[in-house]
């Protein structure tokens, strides 16, 4: 069976995982909070997917993707466990006896109930499930109590943590006993489970006395000088026994987050080579397959693209670029991305099914005959024309990828809610009720009122850092208005009425995109004239002389505050305009996190508005007021 890089790789958005909330100001006819039947309706949405992958040759399918958060996880002083809560801890969801006080029964039942359930759907249509997640993943402060001999690395990324936070130590004999109960808990409940993708070293995981951990080195003293590959080794290698044991073959796949040059690497070659040489068949760390290193069969993945445009929803780029081996799989597992992205990538994984892929001419050429029956001959260049041009503001904003901007900046530091003004420090508890509670800041107000400090990485301070942000945008704007263009046209010629509607709707969201790309310009370049004025130290006149004109920073500082208020005015108008998602919203004000925006995002948008317009005069504390 071909690879499934060889059909395409998509470019997706990605729905962000759920979150918790309480502030209810909604703008009538916008949200929707009507619960209905939830869990019945991702089930469906499950079922509709596995049908749609089924048929388009997928062997096994993901899933403990969208799961319920664990919000028993969730602390109001800390909010690193935003990191975790959406992660599929095994002892957490199928907790053996002695893991039981210690985690929520009722989370636990509820989740292992939902993926027995998708586990049955995948039954109904001859798949197999792959489940993903972190390990060895952080367990309650509480668990560590009960068992101290049992604490294992702190796992916490210091800058953005309050609390420490730690994984249990796998080297002891009683740990890998509570994880074989739990593997062979989730295979009784689960049996269609055949593959394990692992990460480590990274969102509440890790392994003791790895060089990566984000705290510094560390682990269980009693263990230090076991080396890291047994210590590896013998927790993939109980895991798969485990499996064996209860009549499972099961395959894992482990893999370190992979470091940026900042970061050290988790496993040095000469590590990696020894823990790949401890591996039974079926086991693998990095790709690797034991004993001897071949590849590991990961399975033909189609692999959802970068996160760049959210939280917009239904963007969906078909990707230019040639990816993949092309090599044989005996495993296929597609990603067909979030539900308003699904429907659109099974139409183009088939159309372009089994067709040559290697050049960029035969890509183009496949590409240009799906576009022709979109939206027909006579739209088919102007739709490629869209798809190139999203495909190249993809690569510019890659460029300043810490974390996908517009999430990090939108959506983990809430630039969308929160108000734009030169004194932060001064505003009411009403005046930050929509923001603070949900901006990703582990650390004190100084930072919190700093628009560009996004998890302790101020990645975009300074002049310099605002130049090379705004060059960015500026590439990318004439290419995002030339897509919205495009779009229009297509509209334009659709006759059928929905059609029409459909090409509205994506022209739309591409509009958002237009706006946040906009607002994230301005809040970078806002942090950076605030610091550079507030630096110089140059207190106002008090009494300006006549015919004192406004200093070009204070000009400056003031103009971008009034384009981002009336850049929210438009989002806001542009939301208001259609009950169509545009971007990805929690469905209640309780399900709102710091990684995802809650339903009310109209109402909070005034609120910034009205904030901002509330607080000119603020400026007179920084600049000589102009005397005309």
């Amino acid at each position: 069976m071909k690879r499934f890089a060889d059909l395409l790789l998509i470019s997706v958005l990605i729905i962000a995982a759920p979150a918790a909330r309480s502030r209810a100001q909604t703008d009538a006819g916008y949200a929707n909070n009507g619960a209905g039947s939830k869990d019945a309706a991702d089930l469906a949405a499950f079922d509709h997917k596995a049908a749609l992958a089924k048929e388009l040759g997928a062997t096994a399918m993901v899933i403990t993707e969208g799961i319920p958060l664990s919000t028993w996880e969730m602390d109001k002083t800390d909010p690193y466990p935003a990191w975790y809560v959406h992660h599929a801890s095994l002892l957490k969801i199928f907790p053996p006896p002695e893991v039981e006080p210690y985690v929520d029964k009722d989370y636990a039942a509820k989740v292992s109930s939902i993926l027995e359930k998708r586990c049955a759907i995948l039954r109904k249509y001859g798949l197999k499930a792959v489940w993903n997640a972190n390990e060895p993943a952080v367990m309650p402060e509480a668990f560590f109590t009960a068992y101290p001999q049992l604490r294992g690395p702190r796992i916490d990324q210091p800058n953005r943590s309050r609390e420490a936070r730690f994984a249990p130590n796998v080297d002891d004999p009683e740990t890998l006993k509570m994880y074989r109960e739990s593997m062979q808990l989730l295979l009784k409940h689960c049996p269609e489970v055949e593959l394990f993708n692992w990460v480590t070293t990274d969102a509440g995981s890790g392994f003791d006395w790895a060089p990566s951990l984000y705290p510094g080195i560390n682990g269980n003293t009693n263990y230090k000088d076991r080396p890291l590959a047994d210590r590896v080794a013998g927790f993939l290698t109980n895991a798969q026994q485990a499996a064996k044991d209860a009549g499972h073959d099961i395959e894992i796949n482990l893999n370190p987050i992979e470091p940026r040059q900042w970061m050290i690497p988790t496993f040095s070659p000469e590590v990696l080579e020894a823990i790949v040489h401890r591996l039974p068949q079926g086991l693998a760390v990095e790709g690797r397959e034991g004993p001897d290193g071949r590849p590991f069969d990961e399975g033909a993945v189609g692999r959802a693209g970068g996160q760049t445009f959210y939280p917009v929803v239904g963007i969906a780029v078909p990707s230019l670029d040639a990816r993949g081996s092309g090599q044989a799989s005996g495993r296929v597992v597609i990603d067909l991305g979030d539900p308003t992205t699904v429907d659109f990538n099974y139409r183009l994984l088939k159309a372009t099914r089994g067709l040559p892929m290697g050049t960029l001419l035969q890509r183009v050429t496949a590409l240009r005959a799906f576009a022709a029956s979109e939206v027909g001959e006579d739209q088919a260049d102007n739709l490629m024309e869209v798809w190139n041009e999203l495909n190249e503001v993809e690569r510019y904003l890659n460029v300043l990828d810490f974390g996908p901007m517009l999430r990090f900046g939108h959506v983990l530091n809430r630039w969308i809610t929160r108000p734009m003004v030169p004194f932060p420090e001064q505003l009411s508890p009403a005046e930050k009720a929509d923001y603070l509670p949900f901006i990703f800041q582990a650390k004190g107000n100084e930072q919190a009122n700093n628009l560009i400090d996004i998890q302790a990485m101020r990645e975009y301070e300074g002049w310099g850092a605002m130049l090379l942000f705004q060059r960015d945008i500026e590439l990318s704007m004439p290419l995002m208005q030339a897509a919205l263009k495009r779009v229009g046209q297509i509209r334009d010629a659709m006759k059928d009425p929905a059609a029409r509607d459909k090409w509205d709707i994506k022209g739309k969201r591409l509009q958002a995109v237009i706006y946040l790309l906009q607002s994230a310009d301005d809040m970078v370049e806002y942090q950076a004239q605030l610091d550079r004025v507030k630096s110089l130290g140059v207190k106002p006149e008090p009494n300006p002389v006549l015919g004192v004109q406004s200093s070009w920073d204070r000009t400056d500082l003031m103009e971008i505050a009034r384009r981002e208020i009336d850049t929210m005015v438009n989002l806001r108008t542009l939301l208001l305009s259609t009950r169509e998602p545009i971007l990805d919203l929690a469905p209640t004000p309780a399900d709102e996190t710091i990684m995802r925006l809650g339903p009310n995002v109209p109402a909070e948008i005034k609120h910034k508005i009205d904030t901002m317009n509330a607080h000119w005069r603020d400026y007179d504390q920084l600049f000589t007021e102009p005397n005309p």
